[in-house]
């Protein structure tokens, strides 16, 4: 047994929920050959490649509820001659094999191109194109076909996907069997193909290391399929090479992937990779990379590069409303008004020119749109050139015709650019202001998921946005703990004249107020849950806050003046007041793009305004600072600190009047007095017994909540009263995580969600490993290490025995089978099937709001000689503004 261990990696998995699996590899990759002599003699392993061009790698799969819940199918197939075998395909190809015959596809996708991320797009592209084909050629089967004896059971593979709804199908189809009134299910949102292009799980581009091109990295396209098929039953274990070859290979595969071949090199794919390529490059050049200090992530940084200094680009002739709320298909042309930029409007209206490619360039129209029938229009515009030569019957004028073709194709060829016109959202603060049904909110929405690539003929392939904006609302209940809320909510009532004997609180519902700098509760309320949703941001280094007034809490927004009358002592700072300031902060720059209806102070901190008018974008700045200088808000002064709409992001206020000497040392020992997010991470407690060796489980199909609980061997409830978090006294949601206020995650969310708590274990497996390292970082680390291995890499590393050199280590130096036996691969593709990779910021959100996470808060870097700290330098500019106001008022004086 141990020899058979070494040699095959059999992991027998016990899970806590009613399936587990067990991993044998069948069938090895050729470039991973399996030491025979160390074999067991009732397995089988060999080499095996289809066409020259595939490889693959089948790991058996057993499902142990069936040996409980299934016995008399389990005395049929003893009785029988053959039985069922299940199991994971594991395909691969080199990409210069595929394009073999295509040496300028190649090229294009594995050149070095000026911008890494186009480069990255084109891969995740074609992964991306190629899960799509495997599900139209891989229909899922009836349920009639299970039913038969093993022994007449044909070769059956599937997707992943289709596999988890098959085997959902089949237990819903056991419960209407004792139900007299089944009930009637509706489509949903997924009865069609996600628009969006993301990284995933069971088709993605590997990296691999070459010998014969000077060490060049070799890219091959690895997908997982799900296999079922019929096996002899003599021999015991022992599995006939022949029969699997006959029932896989030759069978099912041989034509699933030369179909596969001829769609990777269609015409309909290359047009899916140049809309993602022309979206990447167009993203890029919104705005400059942020912090260059963490970017290393081969986004450019080339110095000459022009910007757009903005936060969006919106083209022309796009259709951003949706079918319906529930859909996510376009409208269709009429009802729906493309949308075009505004008018003479020099502040909105841009022409831009992106860089794609020459090959990319052939499969988009100048405008950038895709060109899906440019084939066939060419193929009408020879037509009519050739009758057209017919009546005029002129050999000569036809000779020179067709010279004039071939030139002008030939000019066509060696375009690299396409050239748009449209709107961009510039930097700084955006309103989009409108009457009820313009449009505000469907402008948003695009923006919201502009942050992804979208298909070519989702009518918003055209519009992007940064990927680092995030979309902000109230979240009403929602966990915090440890947040810096100083900026938006402070002076609580009993924080100066506390106790001296009481202990200062840092929860809601304590003996003392809570301290907002260290702010933390259960259940958070609008405005306070909105405060750390925008913090929360900062902290995960967001570009842009992407905000909608209905769906905001109405104190944090704004408070007109006569409430300023009313109550002159309110806690909560509306983000009306900080918006400005946190723009011209050098520490964040953070833009903010709002839709607003019904608030008309947010007229006084407008820098770019979008007004909506029957669905047709309009620049309403002018008009916007006309009635904001006719009402004179912004000569309001707001508790003598300035005018009340434009407060600076800095240090916050000295709270030392009316404390004494003690009160005033307690508080300089805690710490700097910011607004800013301060530094923290997982405390140890979590990472180490709260939520080691956690597992991922959904709440529910569908569904926007996960939980990770801790896996102590399979048991949900411990004994002695500990539960599965493994301490004793913890509350029953501990490691619930609630994203359903989450708007940027796509689709349902269950693919993408699922993908969070894959990163939430990679990411507290790091902690461990590097405890000097703040959530900024960590989150920095997850994304090197997702654009070096991608969502495998996280996978096969989450369970693998914390190590420090595991940071120089990828999945392709390690043994495939570390991710075929990983217990949360098995129970990703039992689930939910893939995952898709989500953003830092989505990962975040999932972390903070883990109920039973606590952080613990890090002490500031040492600064370098000769450097200010953030807080001595927003003091000296504090002054330096007091002193350039001075300056202005007593020359106004003089005169």
């Amino acid at each position: 047994l141990h020899s058979h261990i070494l040699s095959y990696h059999i992991i027998i998995y016990t899970a806590t929920t009613s399936t587990s699996w067990t991993t044998k590899p069948i069938i090895t990759m050729a470039d991973t050959p399996t030491p025979t002599s160390q074999a067991d003699p009732n397995s089988f392993a060999t080499s095996m490649t289809l066409s020259e061009k595939w490889c693959i790698d089948f790991h058996a799969l057993t499902h142990h509820h069936q040996s409980h819940n299934n016995t008399s199918n389990d005395d049929n197939i003893k009785n029988n001659t053959s039985r069922h075998v299940e199991g994971i395909l594991l395909i691969s190809s080199p990409i210069s094999k595929i394009y073999a015959d295509h040496p300028t596809a190649y090229d294009a996708l594995t050149n070095t191109a000026k911008d890494a991320t186009s480069k990255k797009g084109a891969t995740v592209a074609l992964a991306d194109y190629a899960a799509r084909i495997l599900s139209e050629i891989l229909p899922i089967p009836n349920d009639q076909s299970t039913a038969s004896s093993s022994s007449s059971l044909p070769a059956r593979v599937q997707t992943l996907a289709q596999a988890r709804h098959h085997h959902a199908n089949q237990i819903q189809s056991q419960k209407k069997r004792y139900s007299a009134r089944p009930k009637k299910t509706r489509g949903g949102v997924r009865d069609s193909e996600l628009p969006y292009v993301l990284e995933r799980t069971d088709c993605c581009i590997v990296e691999i290391d070459g010998e014969e091109r000077n060490n060049d990295k070799e890219k091959v396209l690895q997908f997982y399929l799900h296999g079922e098929f019929a096996v002899p039953n003599e021999g015991g274990d022992s599995i006939s090479s022949k029969e699997i070859l006959d029932g896989i290979l030759s069978r099912t595969l041989t034509s699933v992937l030369q179909t596969l071949s001829e769609e990777l090199t269609s015409h309909k794919c290359f047009a899916h990779i140049a809309a993602v390529v022309l979206q990447r490059r167009l993203r890029s050049m919104l705005q400059p990379p942020r912090n260059n200090h963490f970017d290393n992530r081969g986004n450019s940084t080339s110095t000459d590069q022009s910007y757009l200094d903005a936060v969006a680009f919106l083209a022309d002739g796009s259709l951003l409303p949706r079918k319906s709320g529930r859909s996510i298909l376009p409208m269709a042309s009429p009802p729906a008004i493309p949308f075009y930029s505004p008018e003479g409007s020099e502040k909105l209206t841009r022409v831009v020119t992106v860089e794609v490619g020459s090959f990319w360039r052939k499969f988009l129209n100048d405008d950038g749109s895709v060109a899906m029938q440019r084939r066939e229009r060419q193929q009408q515009q020879q037509q009519q050139q050739q009758q057209k030569d017919e009546e005029i019957n002129h050999s000569k004028n036809n000779a020179n015709d067709d010279d004039d073709n071939n030139s002008n194709n030939t000019a066509d060829n060696n375009k690299t650019t396409v050239t748009m016109r449209g709107m961009i959202i510039p930097k700084g603060v955006t309103l989009i202001v409108g009457g009820g049904y313009h449009g505000k909110s469907t402008m948003l929405q695009a923006l919201s998921y502009g942050v992804y690539d979208k298909l070519p003929g989702d009518g918003r392939e055209r519009c992007v946005t940064h990927a680092d904006a995030v979309s902000i609302r109230a979240e009403d209940g929602r966990y915090v703990n440890r947040c810096n809320v100083s900026a938006f909510i402070s002076n609580l009532p009993g924080m100066r004249k506390k106790n001296k004997n009481d202990t200062h609180q840092t929860t809601t519902g304590g003996g003392g107020p809570p301290d907002t700098t260290r702010f933390s509760t259960k259940d958070a309320s609008g405005s306070t849950s909105q405060a750390a949703n925008v913090i929360e941001a900062l902290e995960s280094n967001a570009s842009a806050l992407l905000v909608d007034e209905d769906v905001s809490a109405a104190n944090f927004m704004a408070r007109d003046g006569r409430m300023r009358a009313m109550i002159m002592d309110e806690p909560i700072t509306p983000l009306l007041y900080r918006v400005n300031g946190l723009f011209l902060s050098k520490e964040h720059g953070v833009s903010t793009v709002i839709v607003v209806g019904g608030v008309g102070e947010w007229l006084d901190v407008a820098d770019s305004v979008v007004l909506m008018k029957e669905y047709v974008a309009y620049d309403g700045l002018a008009k916007a600072r006309s009635v904001s200088y006719q009402f004179s808000y912004g000569h309001v002064q707001y508790a003598g600190k300035g005018v009340v709409h434009r407060l600076s992001w800095g240090v916050m206020e000295d709270k030392s009047g009316g404390m004494d000497a003690e009160e005033v040392k307690e508080e300089k020992e805690r710490g700097p007095v910011t607004l800013s997010p301060l530094r923290r991470r997982p405390e140890e407690v979590c990472v180490l017994e709260r939520f080691r060796d956690a597992a991922i489980h959904l709440m529910e199909s569908g569904s926007s909540r996960l939980w990770l609980y801790r896996d102590d061997h399979g048991r949900d409830v411990l004994e002695n009263g500990e539960s599965g978090c493994g301490i004793v006294n913890q509350d029953d949601d501990d490691g619930i995580v609630d994203m359903s206020k989450c708007s940027q995650l796509v689709g349902n969310a269950s693919e993408q969600l699922y993908g969070c708590g894959i990163c939430i274990l990679w990411l507290l497996r790091q902690s461990q490993l590097h405890p000097e390292e703040d959530l900024m970082e960590l989150l920095h680390r997850m994304e090197v290490a997702l654009d070096n291995g991608g969502m495998n890499e996280l996978i096969a590393s989450a369970e693998m025995k914390p190590s420090p050199d595991d940071a120089n280590t990828t999945i392709n130096k390690r043994n495939s089978s570390s991710l075929l036996s990983s217990h949360t691969a098995l129970d990703l593709w039992e689930t939910v099937g893939y995952a898709y990779r989500p953003r830092r910021h989505e990962v975040a959100m999932a972390l903070t709001r883990m109920r039973g996470m606590t952080f613990e808060i890090l002490p500031e870097k040492p600064l370098e000689d000769g450097k200010l700290s953030k807080e001595e330098e927003e003091r000296l500019e504090a002054e330096r503004r007091k002193k350039a106001l001075a300056d202005l008022w007593n020359n106004r004086r003089k005169k």
